[in-house]
């Protein structure tokens, strides 16, 4: 199968000029509008005001897509439950009492880290967090700077 495909801009490989130009036109027929990023009906309240905000700071960089819909959905919701955990342990505790008397964790530890686990995923494959975005920035080659005086050397039979 081979290695996955870089994006034109950061390979750095030995690639022919016409070799690039018609993967930066393959790389440009892959980009998708962004006019369907919209919160879904069915997120609560508090999930749709995260969407929003996410949308609205990912625009800034044009970091989202259509295609991110619903992994954005599924962030939002993660969020919004994990919010509903960390209240409803913060009022009830992390340690309940079962029927038989032993003291066992709340089923809000599970949620809360279960949709800690689905944020840190969705916003991995979204670029929310910054090691994410750095990932996406393409590396500039820098000029190697010409010594001024190389012209004064010649170049003689001699290696000079």
């Amino acid at each position: 199968m081979g290695r996955p495909r870089k994006v034109v801009s950061m390979s750095t490989g030995k690639v022919a000029k016409a070799t690039k130009k018609q993967r930066a036109e393959n790389e440009k027929a892959l980009k998708v509008n962004t006019n369907e990023l919209k919160a879904p009906d069915w997120l609560p309240d508090v999930a749709a005001v995260e969407f929003d905000r996410v949308v609205a700071n990912a625009a800034q960089v044009g970091l989202l897509d259509n295609l991110d819909l619903s992994v954005l959905a599924i962030y939002a919701d993660n969020y919004c439950r994990y919010i509903e955990a960390s209240q409803q342990l913060a009022k009830k505790g992390h340690v309940t009492e079962a029927k038989s008397g032993y003291q066992m964790p709340s089923p809000w530890v599970s949620i809360l880290n279960q949709s800690a686990k689905n944020i840190f995923t969705c916003s991995g494959k979204l670029g929310l967090a910054v090691t994410d975005r750095l990932k996406l920035i393409v590396p500039v080659k820098e000029e190697k700077e010409v010594n001024k005086f190389i012209k004064f050397l010649g170049t003689g039979s001699n290696g000079r």
